[in-house]
């Protein structure tokens, strides 16, 4: 397994994560709309107890920071989704904006991984904003962030998606448990999945993406600690948290 760790303070729970970020990074996106208190604690949680988390706006995103007046570092998209007076905001604001046009091959977001992966040294990307909406959209964010260069957590207040990739573990404790824990392959088969702290616990598993042995699981009943740990030897799994319905 890699020896290097880095926790990620989120509202409501933390996490032993297997990478080594120089920065934490938040990209809001155009879906589900985060609530401001969830967001405002975004900002006031990480591992050096300050606000260190520059914001890149991902196209509509922008509009969750004109609401919030949380100026973003960075404005990606081709601008057909956000209002002209939030972009023209950020602009004033001293955002480097980062026009593409509509048609194209690749998503906003996708580029905004791209850049944020030229523009920072091994950041680690809370993209929030990513959930709801049309399903293509979730779909294609997911898969993404599972196999893009750099780290990369999907959160809001209703639901965290994190990543493993192979000889790689994680350890999350949350403040209430999770309604539903769902281990999820990115890759054709995740092999040597091994949990610890759940009700259904899995020694060194094989989960494939054509079945669904690993939805829906939770908290072991005597874990009074609300943590469990994920590990995983080969593949790339997704390791899901439903906090609301």
């Amino acid at each position: 397994m890699h020896e290097y760790k880095h926790a990620l303070i989120l509202p409501t729970l933390h996490a032993t994560l297997p990478c080594l970020p120089s920065q934490e990074l938040v990209c809001l996106g155009g879906g589900r709309t985060p609530t401001k208190d969830w967001l405002t604690q975004l900002f006031q949680q990480s591992e050096k107890g300050g606000t260190d988390r520059p914001i890149l706006a991902i196209d509509r995103g922008v509009n969750i920071c004109y609401a919030l007046k949380l100026p973003p570092v960075h404005l990606i998209g081709d601008g057909d989704s956000a209002s002209k007076a939030a972009w023209t905001w950020a602009e004033t604001q001293g955002a480097q904006v980062h026009s593409f046009p509509p048609k194209k091959d690749f998503t906003d977001t996708e580029l905004t991984l791209h850049i944020a992966a030229e523009r920072f040294a091994r950041p680690l990307i809370i993209l929030t904003g990513a959930f709801g909406g049309r399903l293509d959209h979730l779909m294609s964010t997911a898969a993404v962030a599972a196999h893009a260069d750099i780290s990369c957590v999907l959160a809001d207040e209703c639901e965290t998606l994190f990543y493993l990739h192979a000889g790689e573990s994680l350890t999350v404790t949350c403040d209430t448990p999770p309604r539903a824990i769902s281990l999820l392959p990115f890759t054709e088969e995740c092999t040597g999945v091994t949990t610890h702290g759940l009700y259904w616990e899995l020694r060194d598993a094989c989960i494939t993406n054509r079945a669904s042995l690993a939805i829906s699981n939770v908290l072991a009943r005597e874990n009074t600690k609300k943590t469990f740990a994920v590990s995983i030897k080969s593949g790339v799994l997704g390791v899901y948290l439903c906090h609301k319905e």
